[in-house]
């Protein structure tokens, strides 16, 4: 077996990705299903540092699952990666637009257009020219069988385009996102509310208007983004030729690249649909392995499995690293946790994460700051939930060390609180966990529709003109987790876990279709290097 190892030629899957967990996590699950499910191949992940432990950790991992598995090879983008990209200051000032759930003026729906957009293309011209000079090297370097790239990945998915290199495309997005220009009769503007605002589905005739307004305005908006014409611009004076390609041109032309798409949803997990085009494969949620709660955290792994007169079921409340509580959002959370603990004499208990703010967290020149108001004497979460904090009822945290798909999977817990991200979603339908959605943003109102459509739970401040309303929230909640209808919530969040669980998951599903591939489409050696030069002729053999 050793000898036929060392001596084999492996078969060499490329991947690239963003950083952003987001987007990254279908990688690392990927890569983590490839290595055990053959020991042939050798996976190259190339993305930018922040995600380097990260897959370090996932090789290790499958290493021990898997013994004789290869290590996974990391190379560097070069280049600043998306977050650093659009966390400059005046990108992040623009961002507050997304904030807002209204879109009742025609004004507010282009400056979110807008400001979505410079989100998906952050970077520069030159920054975005040496990423694809980067991303062509490492591509010249590995001479990969097959390579699959996150749909959010612009400067990559240019230059493979551009150098015509045959890929896949691997992503978190559903199958929604990449069919609704394929479905029949305008459908996509009649029947599916508008992406980021609040609007119901079914969409009520009355709003079919404003939302077909609101779609053909965001088209515009799209084919006339200033921050997109000023890149395509630049491009075409570095790399004449190369077709400036984004996540905006996949879910507008998704056959344009002529290429599979590899998505973490399932039919059965989505808007009813019409049509699902054959190019789009659905694998079903692709999450990575996660060390058990007890082996991470023993405290927090005790606190879950408790089953003395003070345990009791656990709604898990985690809206993500993004989304940030003010002192009157806190409050409603907290307001609306006791009026789920006071809707029955079920002994629920409650984990809440409540992220801090870097500096803020001090206070502030106003004597603020959110250690004060949450975690501190006197703070707003102390004035209302001090008691079930003290007793252990309730139990606030900074951060969980474990991933959360295990703290799902732990099995004490009836009910997830969320804000719509995909992997939030994924994460508690592959549990068989029911959910609350609090949309914030974009694609997270599509996530809190699809929870209702699904069976598996309630959007929670569809009332609300703010994160959260106590009354509003707390209602919910106590129907999800102690009502007439929670246990039918359970047990349809059950049946679709063990859908997504067949064969192996999504992950499994997305390895074998890229081994596939490599059976059907291998590229040779030969090949990708006269592809490579096509992009590095004429521009200083690829160094920026």
């Amino acid at each position: 077996m050793e000898e036929r190892k060392q001596t084999a030629v492996p078969k060499r899957v490329l991947l690239f990705t963003n950083s952003e967990h987001g987007q990254a996590n279908v990688f690392l699950a990927t890569s983590y299903a490839l290595l055990t499910e053959d020991e042939d191949v050798e996976v190259h992940f190339a993305s930018f540092p922040p995600i380097q432990s990260f897959v370090s950790t996932t090789s290790n991992h499958a290493q021990q699952d898997k013994p004789g598995s290869r290590p996974i090879i990391f190379h560097t983008i070069d280049g600043p990666d998306m977050v650093t990209a659009w966390t400059r200051p005046e990108t992040v000032a623009e961002q507050a637009a997304l904030n807002n759930p209204s879109m009742l003026s025609l004004v507010n729906a282009i400056r979110r257009t807008l400001v979505l957009l410079k989100v998906t293309l952050p970077w520069t011209g030159p920054e975005f020219v040496q990423i694809m000079h980067s991303v062509t090297n490492i591509l010249h370097a590995v001479q990969p069988d097959i390579i699959a790239v996150d749909p959010a990945f612009s400067p990559a998915l240019t230059a493979l385009r551009h150098i015509k290199a045959k890929f896949i495309i691997l992503t978190p997005n559903t199958i929604k996102d990449f069919a609704m220009p394929l479905q029949p009769n305008g459908e996509a503007l009649w029947k599916y509310p508008c992406l980021g605002t609040s609007t119901p589905y079914p969409l009520p005739a009355t709003s079919i208007p404003r939302n077909i307004l609101l779609i053909l305005l965001s088209l515009l908006v799209s084919l006339l983004d200033p921050n997109r014409r000023s890149l395509a611009a630049y491009l075409s004076t570095q790399i004449p030729g190369a077709p400036l390609t984004t996540l905006a041109t996949l879910s507008l032309n998704p056959s344009a690249l002529n290429t599979k798409f590899l998505v973490a949803n399932l039919p059965e997990m989505e808007f009813p649909l019409k049509v699902i085009p054959p190019h789009i494969v659905p694998c079903g949620p692709m999450l990575r392995p996660a060390r058990p709660v007890a082996e991470v955290d023993p405290d927090l792994g005790a606190w879950l499995r408790s089953d003395g007169p003070d345990g009791g079921p656990v709604v898990y409340v985690n809206l993500g690293t993004h989304v940030f509580y003010d002192e009157g959002t806190a409050g409603e959370m907290a307001r609306a946790v006791k009026v789920l603990l006071g809707s029955s004499n079920l002994k629920v208990r409650v984990l809440w994460k409540i992220p801090r703010r870097g500096k803020e967290v001090e206070g502030n020149e106003h004597g603020g700051g959110e250690g004060r108001w949450v975690f501190g004497s006197g703070g707003v979460v102390e004035r209302v939930l001090g008691e079930e904090v003290r007793t252990g009822v309730v139990k606030v945290v900074e951060w969980i060390e474990a991933e959360p798909s295990a703290l799902l999977e732990a099995g004490s817990v009836v009910c997830a609180v969320h804000h719509g991200g995909a992997n939030s979603f994924l994460e508690a339908v592959h549990a068989g966990v029911p959910q609350v959605v609090l949309p914030v943003w974009m694609d997270t109102y599509d996530f809190a529709r699809r929870t209702e459509i699904l069976g598996i739970g309630r959007w929670g401040n569809r009332l609300a003109d703010k994160l959260c309303e106590g009354n509003e929230l707390g209602a919910i909640l106590a129907e999800v987790v102690v009502g007439e209808r929670a246990s039918a919530y359970a047990q349809r969040a059950r049946e679709l876990a063990e859908l997504c669980k067949k064969s192996g998951g999504g992950r499994v599903s997305a390895a074998r279709h890229i081994l596939a591939e490599i059976e059907g489409h291998s590229q040779s050696p030969s090949q990708g290097e006269k592809e490579s030069d096509l992009l590095l002729d004429g521009h200083s053999n690829g160094h920026c």
